[in-house]
């Protein structure tokens, strides 16, 4: 008998505890994907000791439990390889693991989702499925996910940017990106992503997907596509934890061109994501909204449906990190928001939204203001540590001067960052309108003079109202 860990799966150790989860938390998933995906599942240190003899590689479960004897001293033989088998047939039933009678049965298994996703079964071992540890594992801030600019530089100038376009300049020391992804992966990240400028600039491109391959690690690629080959494509499509996005604007070349300042690039964009597609390729499409694509945006979203395509909308684009605020021209006013709003909103998205809008009731003002310095940091092209990749403003360290490790763990920056809690913007806290917002320090920083991230521009306020007022009358409507 044969297991291995799925290929859209990862484990990872912290600490006592071990980590199973699919891509769905990094991932971007199309519309007319309707298989249920495992999600996550935490275990004890036993679990992850067992977990941890499995690869992406089918192994027998003579070596695995020949292994695991030299760690569980006098265990009866027969009784650990039963334990280990009903213990790994839970996940396999859960769907995060595969089974064969033979090394090429278990690399080929199909389960189907009533199978992968039906009840536990039962077992003698269910001390090693520890959900109570998923309380203790989750109030530990872990570094999940790096954000690397492996180049600022871009082959397109696209009038909203908040990389001020003086400073595309830079492309990152491949040793630099090495040491990055593998002391992230020593922490044991889970996703990284790949971004820019136009991250396919870069000479190294496909030896970073390659190194990020090797290592197990999602991967996100953020990228214009215009400079896609099929070179890029064969190597994007060996790692089953790939996924794309880009950005379209509108489906009228004029208008999209006009915003990038590229000509022709509509066609290529267009052309890359069809691409992606044919070979199975998650995409997923950003399309900002401003004054140049509010009369024609909606055609995006149509023709992303067309190809079960999700497209990410936003109404409010993110000033310039230079605090000139010398994009926000481009920004729609509220007028113009709300008429966007309303010809996007339908029935089910106003459902969508309202449902979302309780999660964010829920909180109180002890509750974390957002992810940044919990899970995720951003690295530049330079090697400087940020919180997010919009706030390059607030640096948290130097690459060439410590590792992620030092920095994660002692830089009084992330300290300071973490304790920040609700509270801290009193104004929102009892917000009727919060339900519609979300509050972001890089935000608020990028747009003041003065860098302060706990002033709010109104006008955030005035869009969440706005939203709120739509999105209940929608629902009013319906019900």
């Amino acid at each position: 008998m044969y297991f291995k860990i799925k290929d859209n799966i990862l484990f990872r150790k912290y600490k006592e505890y071990g980590y199973l989860t699919d891509n769905s938390m990094f991932g971007y998933k199309m519309l007319n994907k309707l298989v249920i995906m495992p999600g996550e599942k935490y275990v004890s240190e036993s679990g992850a000791v067992m977990l941890g003899a499995l690869t992406k590689e089918p192994r027998d479960i003579e070596t695995i439990i020949k292994e695991l004897l030299t760690i569980f001293i006098d265990v009866d033989y027969e009784e650990l390889k039963q334990d280990t088998i009903d213990f790994f047939m839970q996940f396999v039933n859960d769907g995060f693991l595969s089974v064969g009678e033979t090394f090429e049965k278990c690399v080929d298994e199909k389960v189907n989702s009533e199978h992968a996703y039906g009840n536990a079964l039962e077992t003698k071992n269910e001390v090693f499925v520890d959900d109570c540890s998923k309380q203790i594992f989750q109030q530990n801030d872990f570094l999940r996910s790096l954000h690397i600019e492996i180049a600022n530089e871009c082959n397109e100038r696209c009038l909203h940017c908040y990389i001020p376009h003086e400073l595309k300049t830079k492309v990152i020391d491949s040793s630099l990106f090495y040491r990055i992804v593998e002391e992230g992966r020593n922490l044991d990240i889970i996703n990284v992503t790949l971004s820019g400028g136009e991250p396919l600039l870069h000479k190294d491109f496909i030896l970073f997907l390659r190194r990020c391959r090797e290592l197990d690690l999602s991967v996100n690629v953020l990228s214009n596509l215009t400079l896609l080959t099929d070179e890029i494509l064969s190597e994007i499509v060996k790692n089953p934890l790939l996924c794309v996005q880009t950005s379209i604007y509108s489906m009228n070349p004029e208008v999209h061109d006009s915003i990038t300042k590229m000509k022709g690039s509509l066609e290529k964009t267009k052309a890359g994501v069809l691409k992606l597609l044919e070979l199975g390729i998650p995409v997923q499409i950003s399309c900002p909204i401003m004054k140049q694509n509010k009369e024609s945006f909606v055609d995006v979203i149509n023709w992303g449906n067309d190809y079960n395509i999700t497209v990410a909308t936003d109404f409010v684009i993110f000033a310039s990190y230079d605090h000139t605020n010398c994009n926000l021209v481009n920004r729609l006013s509220l007028e113009e928001v709300r008429e966007a709003f309303s010809s996007q909103l339908t029935k089910d998205y106003a459902d969508y939204l309202y449902d979302s809008s309780k999660e964010k009731y829920a909180l109180n003002g002890d509750d974390s203001i957002c992810s940044i310095c919990r899970y995720y940091l951003c690295v530049s092209a330079e090697g400087n540590v940020f919180p997010c990749v919009g706030w390059q403003t607030k640096k948290l360290g130097n690459l060439f001067e410590n590792s992620i490790k030092e920095i994660w763990g002692n830089s009084n920056e992330i300290k300071c960052l973490r304790e920040i809690k609700r509270n801290s913007f009193p104004q929102c806290v009892s917000c009727e309108d919060r339900g519609y917002c979300t509050v972001c320090m890089m935000s608020n920083s990028n747009e003041s003079k003065d860098e302060d991230a706990f002033k709010i521009d109104e006008f955030h306020c005035e869009v969440a109202a706005m939203m709120h007022s739509r999105v209940e009358s929608v629902v009013e409507k319906k019900e």
